[in-house]
């Protein structure tokens, strides 16, 4: 579903700016002045704000430099996009699943930068961890392309959805083998429930 709200591009520009450089406070200011011009919701706001070129948000700015205060500013509003939540579950945040123009994610990015606050904080709000980018990558990959091993740790034991990406029924042996090597790459540590243990 396309956003029903036209933003500026100077409007969009100075969102995924604040989102990159961390400025909770003023970006908070920003989306509240921002939803009273346009009598909308930030999340509508926020799920308007893409960039025309490369198809990033705000989210994955944050993401990708791990900035999980801005993080969580972000996804506090439910998406008018989701669909709607089921008894019992979290409302879905606005772009949480949105891929950019090389069909990443924002987990991808928190991922693949090795911010396992922020991979922990979008998992946990469903951020999809079976989705592929162009390349043909999930987030669990470009993690471990750029050797952030307690990252693909973590999603490998904790990361929902993964039978998918992994193939179906082979999800459990690939997955114990795929923890079992990180382990070894890890020095021994034992990595259980996407803690370190020991040392």
């Amino acid at each position: 579903m396309a956003p029903t709200i036209s933003l500026s591009e100077d409007a969009i520009d100075d969102l995924l700016y604040l989102a990159r450089v961390n400025e909770t406070s003023e970006l908070s200011s920003y989306l509240s002045e921002l939803c009273a011009q346009h009598h909308a919701s930030a999340a509508s706001i926020l799920e308007a704000a893409v960039d025309e070129a490369s198809g990033n948000t705000s989210l994955h700015y944050a993401a990708a430099n791990g900035h999980l205060d801005t993080l969580k500013v972000l996804t506090t509003s439910e998406s008018p996009a989701a669909a709607p939540a089921k008894e019992g579950t979290k409302p879905t945040p606005p772009n949480l699943n949105s891929p950019n123009a090389a069909g990443n994610t924002a987990l991808h990015w928190a991922a693949l930068n090795g911010h396992l606050e922020c991979v922990k904080h979008l998992v946990a709000l469903g951020a999809d961890v079976s989705v592929l980018n162009k390349a043909g990558h999930d987030a669990i990959f470009e993690a471990e392309l750029n050797d952030k091993e307690d990252v693909v740790a973590w999603l490998l034991v904790e990361g929902e959805g993964l039978e998918e990406g992994l193939g179906g029924e082979e999800k459990d042996e690939n997955t114990e083998e795929a923890v079992e090597e990180v382990n070894k790459k890890l020095g021994g540590v034992e990595v259980k429930d996407g803690e370190k243990l020991g040392g």
